[in-house]
């Protein structure tokens, strides 16, 4: 029995009906540059319209947690929080689902978002990276003074803190996004894997414009979004190589787990530490890439 972790997805002939599609990741007949333009611009405005719910959840004056931390009640604080985060990733799953009828026309698994044996595996490989690119990176530019160190000032108790990280980090943006940015965005451009990784990538950088990133100038900005596109990329090479979103979901939340623990043990944040954030991440997502390739 064949026990790699490289997988080869199947491709899909323009013909082919609905129900000969596999479970992504798959390759699909690439569009127009007019129908990716279209396609981003789903993908933006899905990615914003997840958050809908929880943030009129968080408006109901029964669910605000300002009362609860003052009164030191976390468990509360916890319960409310993850009520109104726990819809983001399940609005995901519907707004794809839409997605897949009325503009791919598709079945709702070609996105590749199932839970199988490759579901923990996948997860923990793509959590591993991420601790292993940010929290040595950090810790040493830290103690170096590179960057700049991260001190904690939330009263919150640390359980919360590590709840709250792995909350935010794997189901509010990393389940989310991964299923919008590589799951949907990823089949519905098509083509070649390495077109599905550039665009995806590439998109999923420049969608950080709109973030804050906390940079005083344009080169730390742009630092920045290269440093998000050069992390999708990664995630997108794992996605194909592992034929699991769940590793890209890892990656993604690693990222943030990373930061946290990294913070923890005395790094930081800055633009030397998104440099080697780049370098890393784009070296590991080449490799992973190339061996992905070979074995199509």
């Amino acid at each position: 029995m064949n026990t790699s972790i490289i997988t080869q997805p199947k491709t899909i002939a323009s013909d082919s009906p609905a129900t000969e599609y596999s479970a992504g990741p798959i390759q699909t007949p690439a569009i127009s540059n007019l129908g990716v333009l279209i396609r981003l611009a789903i993908a933006f405005v899905g990615g914003l319209a997840v958050y809908g719910p929880a943030l009129l959840i968080q408006k109901i004056p029964a669910m605000d947690v300002n009362a609860d931390a003052l009164a030191g009640n976390w468990g509360l604080v916890m319960i409310k929080q993850s009520t109104a985060l726990l819809t983001i990733p399940l609005v995901a799953l519907i707004i794809i689902w839409l997605y897949n009828k009325f503009v791919d026309r598709r079945p709702f698994k070609v996105n590749g978002i199932r839970i199988d044996r490759r579901t923990v595996p996948a997860l923990l490989i793509g959590t591993s990276i991420s601790l292993v690119v940010i929290v040595p990176a950090s810790v040493l530019l830290g103690n170096l003074g590179l960057v700049e160190v991260i001190t904690f000032t939330s009263p919150e108790p640390f359980w919360l803190g590590v709840l709250n990280t792995i909350l935010l980090g794997f189901v509010m943006q990393g389940a989310t996004e991964e299923f919008i940015w590589r799951g949907w965005l990823s089949q519905s451009v098509g083509g070649s894997w390495q077109r599905q990784a550039l665009i995806t990538s590439v998109a999923f950088g420049l969608i950080h414009i709109i973030s804050n990133g906390g940079h005083a100038s344009m080169w730390e900005g742009a630092l920045y979004i290269t440093a998000a596109g050069a992390f999708g990329f990664t995630a997108a090479a794992l996605y194909f190589a592992t034929g699991s979103i769940w590793a890209a979901v890892g990656i993604h939340g690693g990222l943030h787990l990373a930061n946290y623990v990294a913070a923890l043990l005395g790094g930081g944040e800055g633009w030397t530490l998104e440099i080697v954030q780049i370098v890393l991440y784009l070296a590991i997502g080449g490799v992973v890439m190339r061996q992905f390739l070979k074995h199509q």
